[in-house]
């Protein structure tokens, strides 16, 4: 029995379909993962809670676990609603909730978004910055980006520090019959760690963990990399334990690689 985390809220069970309505009672609301509903409330009811963040965290999680059903709809406090929304991404993945909340809130709940780096998705214990796989089994966010690990969000971070405009973790298509790459090669499916741009130019800059070492990696990052070029995109490729430990170099050699 929770003695230190358990909200005395009015609960709603809506009727009919059981579905909770994307408009709340307030007038802000964003969709987020466990994870991320778990860091806002262990900033939030800080004062609520003993223990270590760890503990705290499991402790509003089996909080949460009974609620994850469409009705689920409560008024925290005047400022603060949460609303069961669903499980995207099938059994054994992380649910999703509606949380809404009004002016007196907005900027804090924000500022606890936009500086974390929470785990989507499974979460693992973090490992050293020489393999990106080490970091999570799921994905990891900043920023309202998804990343594969730790050493890419310091390279995010340094870039957005830097003031240079970026895309990651993003997939296009291209079709290989007009491509230089040969039939079976590649599926036509590309993905990018990061586009970077700067004085009206792009570079595509890889974050290689262990993984990329081998052969069949090694062969269609070859492919990718040739298929970008021939669109006059060059590749840069560092080590995911670089761009953990040395990061501010990195995005000085990769501001340095543009002519």
């Amino acid at each position: 029995m929770l003695t230190d985390f358990n909200p005395r809220g009015k609960e709603y069970r809506t009727k009919g379909a059981n579905l909770v309505p994307i408009g709340g009672k307030l007038p802000y609301f964003l969709e987020l993962p466990t994870g991320k509903i778990l860091d806002i409330f262990v900033n939030l009811f800080k004062d609520k809670l003993s223990g270590d963040r760890k503990t705290a965290r499991q402790k509003i999680n089996q909080w949460l676990y009974p609620r994850t059903r469409p009705s689920f709809y409560m008024e925290l406090n005047d400022k603060l609603h949460l609303a069961y929304a669903h499980q995207k991404d099938g059994h054994g993945t992380q649910h999703y909730w509606r949380l809404f909340f009004d002016d007196n809130l907005k900027n804090h709940i924000e500022s606890i978004i936009h500086s974390t780096a929470l785990v989507v998705g499974k979460e693992t214990p973090a490992s050293d910055g020489n393999n990106c796989q080490s970091y999570s089994e799921g994905l990891k966010e900043w920023g309202g980006m998804y990343f594969r690990s730790e050493a890419e969000i310091a390279l995010a971070e340094e870039l957005h520090n830097r003031g240079l405009m970026f895309f990651a973790n993003v997939r296009g298509m291209v079709n290989t019959e007009f491509s230089p790459v040969s039939q079976g090669q590649s599926s036509g499916r590309l993905e990018v760690d990061f586009l970077v741009f700067h004085k009206g130019q792009c570079i595509s800059i890889e974050v290689d963990g262990n993984h990329h070492q081998e052969n069949d990696q090694i062969r269609r990052d070859y492919s990718r990399d040739r298929l970008l070029l021939k669109e006059q995109i060059s590749t840069a490729r560092f080590t995911a334990q670089e761009c953990y430990e040395h990061t501010q170099l990195v995005v000085r050699e990769i501001i340095n690689l543009f002519p």
